[in-house]
């Protein structure tokens, strides 16, 4: 009797690749969203330096940067399959963790540039008092 195999969903999306059904964004994504987050951070968030991604599998973890020394991990976007919507969890530093967490507007996924948002508010109280810079200018 032959060996039954596994069914594997063949995805026609070359963006997407997918390591034991867990999507796994491709270097393009993961370099536009960081270029997108970073960009969006130095509009928003003047007193940030930089805002950096490394990735372990579909899980992006987001430092926010506020000096070239000091970097904050603020939370974890989970790569769902789309380019525009992440799952969001916010880093805990009292444990070192990651937990799922809301959105403000009381989703569990979103924009990456929400949930950087969120985080930061979170994380970096100081900065996220400063005015944000109008992204029309």
């Amino acid at each position: 009797m032959p060996q039954e195999r596994a069914c594997r969903q063949v995805t026609t999306r070359p963006e997407l690749i997918t390591l034991d059904a867990v999507p796994v964004p491709s270097k393009r994504v993961k370099d536009d969203l960081a270029a997108d987050l970073d960009h969006h951070a130095s509009q928003v968030w003047p007193g940030l330096e930089e805002v950096t991604i490394r990735w372990r599998g579909s899980h992006g973890y987001v430092t926010a940067w506020t000096s070239e020394d000091d970097g904050v991990p603020v939370c974890r976007l989970e790569y769902l399959g789309f380019d525009d919507v992440y799952g969001f969890a916010l880093h805990d530093p009292a444990t070192d963790t990651y937990t799922h967490s809301l959105l403000p507007d009381g989703h569990p996924e979103g924009s990456p540039q929400d949930a950087l948002d969120c985080a930061i508010r979170l994380h970096l109280t100081g900065i996220a008092d400063q005015p944000l810079n109008d992204e029309d200018d």
